[in-house]
């Protein structure tokens, strides 16, 4: 059986099953490239790495500020920790963390795209976003809410894809026949 015939065998399970493939896939396109753009913008409008500013400063301060003035639980001091790393560490490395964010968006976006490594994608994709959220844009939560419900159902997302090739690649190398021993015993005889 091909790789494209396990693909149709499993959106043959179910209606249910294959408009969720369908609907997915699609979606993670959209993502992957909303993604790749957006890093994408940062490098070639923006000019995040060459004109000299430290782009992504306003939004840790900005993250500082909102995390300063928000007054909830924090009994692990969380927020103290997080205000700590942006005040000692990455605003003084401003030039880093602008090549850091334009390329862990693009590289984002591509994973996205071509369904590879897809879990590990998300709990970037979440990272980012939590802290872009953390700075005041609030148009990440959509982002976010779809970062987990692909975290949750990564199959799905990523069956159409080089993760779901490399899974259909893994259960054929494991449902192959192995040599037996009198077999292997014999061609070395």
């Amino acid at each position: 059986m091909s790789y494209l015939d396990s693909v149709g065998a499993e959106m043959k399970k179910g209606w249910w099953r294959a408009a969720v493939i369908v609907v997915f896939t699609v979606a993670r396109l959209f993502y992957g490239w909303d993604w790749f753009k957006a890093g994408w913008d940062k490098l070639t409008q923006e000019h995040w790495l060459t004109d000299g500013k430290f782009n992504s400063g306003g939004l840790i301060q900005g993250m500082v500020a909102a995390i300063q003035h928000s007054h909830g639980m924090d009994p692990l001091h969380i927020d103290n920790l997080l205000v700590w790393f942006a005040n000692h560490i990455f605003l003084h490395m401003g030039g880093l963390v602008d090549f850091m964010v334009v390329a862990l968006e693009m590289l984002i976006g591509l994973f996205v795209l071509f369904g590879f490594a897809f879990i590990w994608t998300m709990v970037a994709a979440v990272f980012l976003n939590l802290q872009y959220a953390a700075a005041g844009a609030a148009n990440n939560y959509g982002y976010l809410v779809t970062d987990i419900v692909w975290i949750k159902f990564p199959t799905y997302a990523s069956l159409i894809g080089i993760d779901g090739y490399l899974r259909y690649r893994r259960s054929q190398r494991h449902s192959a026949p192995a040599a037996t021993v009198s077999g292997a015993h014999k061609a070395a005889v």
